[in-house]
């Protein structure tokens, strides 16, 4: 046999498609105290996962709120005093399931999903005369954007030479993005907390994973982050509640074997679970574990062979599907906003702001992306008049223009927003301000400007008929006689559902050893689905 054949394994990972939807979650609050009003929520979506099934992703997550309400009575409850026109919280969690149609979604598809809550509304349950709990209706309108995937391995044919016959070599060069390596890991976090005042007992915690980057080094992923925590406790003595906000840098290491510097690294960190043991009436030990997983891309352009013409020539092809980078580039923008506050201020101490992008207010247009989103900052600010500190929350809509030569209407893209830089300028005040009745927050607002830096990646789903084998005269290369015993033949084997090494041995009349020795580089315990590994197979095997 005079051909040489070069090949080379891809594992990229192909859109089957995406979609968004919207879908309502209704439930009862129970309040402790008779309640006047709903002063404000705080609302957020956590712990979100996806389980895929013919034609659709199934979203799962908890919706967690913090309702601020005003009491409609003077009462003692589970130890804490109530008094009548106070601002009080209640933290409330509710799991939620949507599922979204996506035709081509089987079991084994991959999907990720992005959740955000566009409106809360509460209506009371009247009752004549007025009993505990007190219950109001509430209803919650979530927009749910999921993408589903699929991880496609394949070896083709990247070249032919034959010094005996004369070959006319058909190449493509496609642009992909080929997955190196995913992992799952878990990161423990232990520190010891001081608070401001006596403590009876830990109330609640808000935690959540920020500023996330990842850097990739040779075999690593270096992943670190900011865990922020909100800690309601009461007060021993007045059984009054208070707020304290910790934030702690933590900084993990994860395995990716293949991982070099210079490839891409996608991270999601969500925390599993926060304990707080008081150690004395002031101090506490907190141990917060957090749940990370981490895969490594590298941009590949690689020039595949979709035919080979010449004499006695026969080609073996297979459909490949992957997605093909268009391009990608970065680019910033601003949000400019005034924020109203219900009390003078004298200066903002803390600022913690998380950018979201939102799948169905963005879009892609002819050579750039449109991205529209949330800027969600939660403000933390001193009273001038008391010294006191106090937190507002605020959101707010930003769009960003990319600009990304080549990129139309109709193409997927991936896109990252990051807070770069949060910028106030204070009002000025009447020297009388604390002395006066009523202060009205409009007529002095804080000038804000947030600079946001958006990466962004367009694709394009590109169906190719590559070249896997080449046949000379109906025979293969020439296979060393290592790789295969006497009476076998190597061929190519397309991994279909329910493969394992034992059924493909048994299917092609070989063993599972031979298997492993032809497919070092293959796990059997986690072969992909469209996978393609060497076989040797025995003439008159059912293939």
């Amino acid at each position: 046999m005079s051909l040489d054949v070069i090949r080379r394994l891809l594992k990229v990972q192909n859109v089957i498609g995406e979609n968004a939807v919207q879908d309502t979650v209704k439930n009862e609050i129970e309040f402790p105290v008779q309640v006047k009003k709903i002063w404000d929520t705080d609302a957020e979506v956590r712990n979100v996962t996806t389980k895929t099934a013919q034609d659709r992703v199934i979203v799962e997550g908890t919706i967690h709120k913090q309702i601020y309400f005003v009491a409609d009575e003077d009462t003692i409850c589970d130890d804490m005093e109530y008094q009548e026109g106070e601002v009080y919280e209640l933290s409330v969690n509710e799991d939620f399931m949507v599922s979204v149609p996506i035709p081509g979604v089987n079991e084994d598809s991959e999907a990720l999903a992005n959740v955000k809550i566009e409106a809360i509304d509460y209506q009371n349950i009247i009752k004549e005369p007025k009993t505990l709990p007190d219950l109001w209706k509430q209803t919650v309108m979530l927009e749910v954007f999921a993408k589903a995937t699929e991880t496609v391995q394949m070896e083709v044919v990247t070249d032919v030479t034959s010094p005996d016959v004369d070959l006319d070599v058909v190449k493509e060069l496609l642009k992909v993005q080929s997955v190196v390596g995913e992992d799952e890991a878990q990161a423990t976090v232990e520190n010891n907390l001081t608070f401001p005042r006596d403590v009876k007992k830990i109330k609640d915690v808000d935690a959540r994973v920020l500023e996330v980057t990842a850097k990739v080094r040779d075999g690593n992923v270096i992943v670190q982050g900011t865990l922020h925590k909100q800690i309601y406790y009461v007060e021993q003595g007045t059984g009054r509640v208070y707020e304290m906000s910790v934030n702690e840098k933590f900084n993990t290491g994860v395995s990716i074997p293949g991982a070099e510097m210079g490839m891409h690294a996608q991270v999601h960190a969500e925390v599993i679970n926060v304990n707080i043991d008081l150690t004395g009436d002031r101090t506490a030990k907190q141990t917060a574990v957090l749940a990370l997983f981490v895969k490594v891309t590298e941009d590949l352009q690689v020039e595949v062979v979709t035919d080979v013409i010449g004499e006695g020539i026969e080609v073996i092809r297979d459909l490949l599907r992957v997605e093909s980078v268009v391009g990608e580039n970065e680019d910033q923008g601003t949000v400019k906003n005034d924020i109203e506050f219900d009390v003078p201020v004298k200066k903002i101490a803390d600022t913690h702001a998380e950018a979201s992008v939102n799948y169905m207010d963005s879009k892609v247009v002819k050579d750039r992306v449109i991205l529209g989103g949330n800027l969600h900052k939660q403000i933390f600010y001193v009273n001038l008049c008391t010294g006191g500190v106090l937190e507002e929350s605020v959101d707010e809509n930003f769009s960003i223009v990319v600009n990304i030569p080549g990129a139309e209407k109709g193409m997927n893209f991936s896109a990252q927003v990051e807070v770069q830089d949060i910028m106030y300028t204070e009002p000025e005040y009447p020297d009388d301000v604390c002395q006066r009745p009523h202060f009205k927050g409009e007529k002095h607002p804080w000038k804000q400007t947030a600079v946001l830096g958006a990466f962004v990646k367009v694709t394009e789903s590109v169906q190719l008929d590559v070249v896997t084998d080449v046949l000379e005269n109906g025979v293969g290369p020439t296979v060393a006689p290592t790789e295969c015993p006497p009476g076998a033949t190597l061929t190519f084997v397309t991994v279909k559902p329910g493969d394992s090494f034992y059924k493909i041995a048994q299917r092609y009349n070989t063993s599972v050893e031979i298997l492993m020795e032809l497919n070092p580089d293959v796990d059997p315990l986690n072969m992909q689905i469209g996978q393609q590994i060497k076989v040797c197979s025995i003439v008159g095997a059912k293939g």
